[in-house]
């Protein structure tokens, strides 16, 4: 029982770590601390107290406080399990709003304070599982069919790729402890046959690690390192390129205050020598306006959320490039859901758009289609999804595509590579997501979803 609690610290501890904000991990966290209580709850009566009273150190006090404590950890982990696997599935399946979230919080809580009263606690606590049949079973059976349907009904398939992993860990375990926790011992509470719940949790707990360290997820984990070293890549270039912006800048201010010095006396020099200083000029505002575009995409974005118009936005930048599209004779399709209004930065997420239209516009020819499609998710999201039949992105490319600095256009004018990077970065700062399918020469359908609140 000691691993039963060790591994369930662990593994709350980690995904506490990667995420503290996320309600659903949140609740996997209230989940495994459930179980870790349970195993604190029999290591003390299985371990702790009989090595104390092999070592002749069984006093009083101690012993009235790991009684209390055995009676407090078994009480919360049997009777509190079966409500965390609910809220866990309501919360996590998206199905739900805020509202119905919060009431149910409350209100699936009502049976346990009746489990105060028919419990048994002397000699040793004996939780009443007759009463359990009726509320902790039909709460996890629920929660299973929410999972199941959450699943099934799911649209983006990386979601559901990552529904199918959370639940291929958890059902094992939730499975055995509903069979042989709650409903076996309902019928024979010394049966000890619900000690194997603890070999599934183990089990489940390494192939948790195996796939957070490789391809796969829980609740859409990757360990931590992995987010932090995306962070620590953007800093770099923030910093990094703000000192450089700087010495440059620096730089073209002496070359335009010499230039100031000479264009008065220009008129007294020859015809090449007149042409060259045109030219200096004009490539050192080239230069400036490069730099401070540069500084503008790489700067730490703040976001300042509110209340907006998704379609209205689009709008407003679908006008904005009507010439470029005119120029290409490329056809908008737009499908638009009444209510469009998300959570979000109204200034940055129009640069989004305006950022994914333009990659659109130029990776078509000539004749092409875009379709915009605004749509409001089940739960408390809303998407928005534009598809180009562009030149699309090899699958090499699209793994990198969201990189700093990485581009398949050329290093050309005023393209550094920093337009899709600067759109993943918004995107996660408004707890939002981006999610890019392509094929090259099919075309490219960029994903993105917004919070309906904050």
């Amino acid at each position: 029982m000691i691993a039963l609690f060790l591994v369930s610290a662990i593994f709350a501890i980690l995904c506490y770590r990667y995420d503290p904000k996320s309600p659903s991990l949140r609740w996997v966290v209230f989940l495994l601390i459930c179980s870790s209580l349970a195993g604190l709850s029999r290591a003390i009566v299985e371990s702790f107290i009989p090595a104390l009273n092999k070592n002749d150190m069984n006093f009083a006090l101690l012993n009235t406080f790991l009684y209390s404590l055995r009676i407090f950890t078994g009480f919360v982990s049997i009777y509190f399990c079966p409500y965390g696997i609910l809220m866990h599935a309501v919360v996590y399946s998206g199905r739900f709003t805020s509202k119905v979230i919060k009431t149910l919080k409350y209100i699936l809580l009502i049976p346990i304070p009746f489990m105060v009263e028919t419990t048994i606690y002397v000699p040793d606590i004996v939780p009443d599982f007759d009463s359990m049949l009726y509320w902790a079973v039909p709460y996890i059976c629920i929660a299973c069919i929410i999972h199941i349907y959450a699943y099934i009904t799911e649209k983006d398939e990386k979601k559901k790729k990552s529904r199918f992993i959370t639940l291929s860990l958890m059902f094992p375990v939730i499975l055995t402890a509903l069979i042989l926790n709650y409903i076996v011992r309902a019928f024979n509470s010394s049966n000890q046959i619900w000690r194997y719940v603890v070999l599934f949790l183990v089990i489940s707990f390494f192939i948790f690690i195996w796939k957070a360290l490789g391809s796969g997820s829980l609740n859409g984990i990757k360990l931590r390192y992995e987010r932090e070293a995306r962070e620590k890549t953007s800093k770099a270039v923030t910093s990094g390129t703000s000192l450089l912006n700087h010495s440059i800048k620096n730089q073209i201010y002496k070359i335009n205050s010499s230039l100031q010095i000479i264009q008065p006396h220009s008129h007294n020099l020859d015809a090449s020598c007149q042409k060259a200083v045109e030219i200096i000029n004009k490539s050192s505002n080239h230069l400036i306006e490069m730099v401070d575009r540069m500084q503008s995409q790489t700067q730490e974005i703040q976001v300042k959320k509110s209340n907006c118009d998704l379609s209205e936005l689009m709008d407003e930048i679908l006008n904005y490039v009507q010439k470029e599209i005119e120029a290409k004779c490329i056809t908008i399709d737009k499908v638009y859901e009444s209510n469009n209004y998300a959570y979000c930065d109204g200034t940055h997420t129009k640069e989004v758009f305006l950022n994914i239209i333009k990659n659109s516009i130029e990776s078509m020819d000539k004749r092409g289609n875009i379709r915009v499609v605004i749509t409001k998710g089940i739960g408390n999201q809303i998407t928005v999804s534009l598809t180009d039949d562009g030149s699309g992105i090899s699958e090499e490319n699209l793994r990198h595509v969201t990189e700093p600095f990485f581009t398949t256009k050329g290093r050309r004018g005023t393209n550094f590579g920093l337009g899709l990077h600067y759109c993943y970065d918004v995107m996660l700062k408004s707890n939002g997501n981006l999610h890019i399918d392509s094929e090259l020469n099919k075309g490219t359908t960029v994903t993105l979803t917004f919070p309906l609140k904050g």
